[in-house]
C-alpha cells in the first residue's frame, strides 16, 4: 500500500520539523543549557519558599543557598542541610529538578562525610 503523494508531503514536512527541533535543541551549548536550567530553578525556589519559610532556617543554609544561584547555580560549597525545615526545602527542590528532568545532582544539596562543616 502506497502513500498518497500529498499525504506524504505532509509527513515528510513533519519530519523534517521534527528534526529541525531536536536539532536546534541538541545544538544548545552546555552553558545555555546551564542558563536555562538555573532560571527554572529559580522558579521552583519560588514555590519551595511558598511551602517552607525562609526565618525557619538557619542564615547560613539560605546565604550559601543564595550564593548558588547568584553564582548561576554552580555550588562552589555545597549547602548542607541539617534542620526538618531545610530538609524540607531541600527536598522540594530535589523532586522538582528530578521531575523536571534535570536530575538529582543539579541541586546544591551535600553534607560531608562524617557530619561536619
Amino acid at each position: 500500500m502506497s502513500i498518497p503523494g500529498p499525504l506524504s508531503y505532509r509527513l515528510l514536512a513533519f519530519v523534517a520539523v521534527a528534526v529541525m527541533s531536536s536539532l536546534a535543541f541538541a545544538a544548545e551549548t552546555h552553558e545555555q543549557k546551564r542558563a536555562r536550567r538555573c532560571a527554572y530553578y529559580q522558579e521552583v525556589v519560588r514555590v519551595a519558599f511558598e511551602n517552607v519559610s525562609r526565618s525557619q532556617m538557619r542564615p547560613g543554609f539560605v546565604a550559601e543557598h543564595d550564593a548558588f544561584i547568584a553564582g548561576g547555580c554552580f555550588a562552589g560549597k555545597a549547602v548542607c542541610p541539617k534542620t526538618p525545615a531545610e530538609f524540607a526545602f531541600a527536598d522540594i527542590l530535589t523532586m522538582m529538578t528530578v521531575s523536571a528532568n534535570m536530575g538529582s545532582t543539579f541541586t546544591p544539596f551535600r553534607c560531608p562525610a562524617g557530619g561536619s562543616d
